[in-house]
């Protein structure tokens, strides 16, 4: 993603709830059995307190996560969901598959905070008895009463009927253009606001969404359009907005992600084709198959869009062919209501609706977005510690786009760019897989320069030291073992040693564990008697911070020309004499610019 600031959520009048027994109906995705949601009538306000609803976090603020014990492992969600004509109180169930893990827990804790649950229904196992069960809301949790007889190894399904308010997570208002609309934004564990989940990235699942939306509105989600009984509608963009016949609009992705990802957007909007895959449409390179992938904009909006969308194709084969076949079966980029300039949304990426309104998202944006569909998505982060494997990979992967369309001066012009931003930021202090500084309940601290910046750095000095083979070969296998699942650095390390055939544990040492970077201090003399060129490299940078090992070039200038050597700097103070032909006129360390740091000559 990349971060920007969003408009707050505007105010709602009151409004009567009536939740429609269609909405809650479950497509046969699924074979266990759902239970069918107690209509509850109630009116309430966006503001009036709920009996039995816990306290409210102020919006925009992410609750503690928490520990996240291994005991229970999420398998799908089926999120049955009423978006209202007005205000913003929503009516859902959702229902979740959950393995168990342990050997005995008696009490399943959910993630779900400000809304008020009216009912929760547990069945365990292919056929057993739908009962209702026990449930208690508490600190941005709600906690259900397992079946007495469940044990490890059991599937259990839990069906929770809710209402309210979303204090943050569905964002419900006016857009820019004063038409309402609904969107999902759930980083970094936001989904807790309207989904009952276990919301961490480690646990990942499938998900189906099932929206009742106001007339006119068209509804987007993850992965794909399917009818009442699951089946896919198609892959045009004409089966992805076709008005559903009984109201309920039905997307369902088959890969199972992480609940940031999780998300649906409904306004009205305009849709264009990129791509329908008519007459087998592009077919991307190492893939034997068309992605179909369109654009969903606001009406007053779609000219820029256009323009700002214009290479998305070419981007999405880039990246097929580079890493692996892209891992979704459609992707659509959506102009919508959410916190940041892009969120990575599973096959649904969405971007700043003022942004697009106003022409100014880049393709930088567009680049990065999508290279997460691979890193961040596909292979998630399986620590918050180690968000620099979604970030920092965008971050580069996103500059390496650039590279292959537009030539290698813009792909260094972009990698000083982001250098820079790092080496200027406030953040140096602090390694980038940190699980210290960072404090548990504002996870968007870690929307900073090391998880982007440095970290998309580290990919880049990681491919120098290894060369291309090696660090692309690494790259895709990293993908390949650890796709559609969870990883860390130290599996990234592991696979890359095996790519590169050595030991890179200094590597990701100095450069991911420890904080800061280089800070090189260059002296030179000529030896006119000897022939000799002495030079003396010094690493000046904070006590704090390690003594880098350098493999890099250096490039002695000469009043007949220039010569480069390789060296290795290892310790605070390295000297360097070099027999040259002519008198040493100038230094310059690392020429092709493979390492972070700054250079004081």
């Amino acid at each position: 993603m990349n971060p920007v600031a969003r408009r707050p959520p505007q105010a709602s009048a009151p409004v009567a709830l009536a939740f429609l027994a269609a909405c809650a109906a479950p497509a046969q995705d699924v074979p266990l059995p759902n239970p069918t949601p107690v209509p509850v009538e109630v009116a309430v306000s966006d503001t009036a307190r709920l009996p039995g609803e816990p306290p409210a976090h102020a919006p925009g603020r992410v609750p503690s996560p928490g520990p996240y014990a291994p005991g229970f492992d999420a398998l799908h969600y089926h999120v049955a969901l009423e978006l209202p004509e007005r205000g913003t109180v929503i009516r859902a169930t959702t229902t979740v598959d959950v393995a168990l893990l342990a050997p005995r827990r008696d009490t399943l804790r959910l993630d779900l905070t400000g809304l008020r649950v009216t009912r929760v229904v547990v069945a365990r196992g292919r056929t057993a008895q739908q009962t209702d069960a026990s449930f208690r809301q508490a600190d941005g949790r709600l906690f259900v009463a397992l079946p007495a007889d469940a044990r490890a190894g059991d599937t259990v399904r839990v069906a929770v009927t809710y209402d309210g308010s979303p204090d943050d997570g569905l964002i419900i208002g006016e857009n820019v253009h004063g038409r309402r609309g609904a969107f999902g934004d759930n980083w970094p564990d936001r989904a807790r606001f309207w989904i009952p989940s276990i919301d961490h990235p480690s646990d990942k699942a499938t998900v189906m969404f099932e929206v009742r939306a106001p007339a006119g509105w068209q509804v987007v989600g993850n992965g794909r359009r399917v009818d009442v009984s699951g089946r896919p509608l198609g892959t045009t963009t004409a089966a992805s907005v076709a008005p559903p016949a009984d109201g309920v609009w039905r997307w369902r992705i088959d890969q199972p992600i992480p609940t940031y990802l999780m998300v649906i957007g409904a306004t009205p909007f305009t849709t264009t084709s990129i791509d329908d895959c008519a007459a087998g449409g592009r077919v991307f390179a190492r893939t034997n198959a068309c992605v179909p992938t369109g654009f969903w904009s606001f009406p007053e909006d779609s000219a820029n869009a256009a323009r700002i969308f214009a290479r998305a194709d070419r981007m999405l084969e880039y990246y097929s062919g580079l890493i692996a076949p892209f891992p979704y079966a459609r992707l659509a980029h959506v102009q919508s209501a959410t916190r940041f300039g892009g969120m990575e949304n599973a096959g649904a990426i969405f971007y700043s609706e003022r942004a697009i309104a106003n022409g100014t998202l880049g393709e930088g944006t567009v680049a990065h977005e999508i290279a997460h569909q691979w890193f961040g998505d596909e292979v998630t982060p399986a620590r918050w510690a180690d968000l620099w494997l979604s970030e920092g990979f965008a971050t580069y992967f996103g500059a390496l786009f650039f590279e292959d369309a537009d030539g290698a001066e813009r792909f260094r012009e972009i990698l000083r760019e982001s250098w820079d931003e790092y080496l200027q930021s406030q953040v140096t202090d602090i390694a980038v897989v940190d699980t210290v500084s960072t404090p548990g309940n504002d996870l968007l601290e870690l929307l900073n320069a090391n998880s982007y910046n440095k970290g998309g750095a580290v990919l880049h000095m990681l491919r120098g030291v290894v060369g291309d083979s090696a660090f692309f070969g690494g790259i895709r296998a990293y993908y390949a073992r650890h796709a559609p699942g969870n990883a860390t650095t130290a599996d990234l390390r592991r696979v890359m040693e095996q790519a590169a055939g050595r030991d890179l544990g200094w590597f990701f040492e100095q450069w991911l564990y420890r904080p800061g970077h280089p800070v090189l201090r260059v002296s030179r003399e000529w030896n006119q008697q000897a022939g000799e060129a002495v030079i003396l490299v010094e690493q000046v940078q904070k006590a704090g911070w390690p003594v880098f090992r350098l493999p890099m070039q250096i490039e002695l200038q000469t009043a007949g020309g220039t010569v480069r050597r390789h060296i290795e700097l290892v310790d605070r103070r390295t000297e360097l004499r070099f027999q040259l032909p002519d008198p040493l006129t100038g230094v310059v360390l690392d020429p092709d610019g493979w390492v972070l740091g700054v250079v004081e000559q």
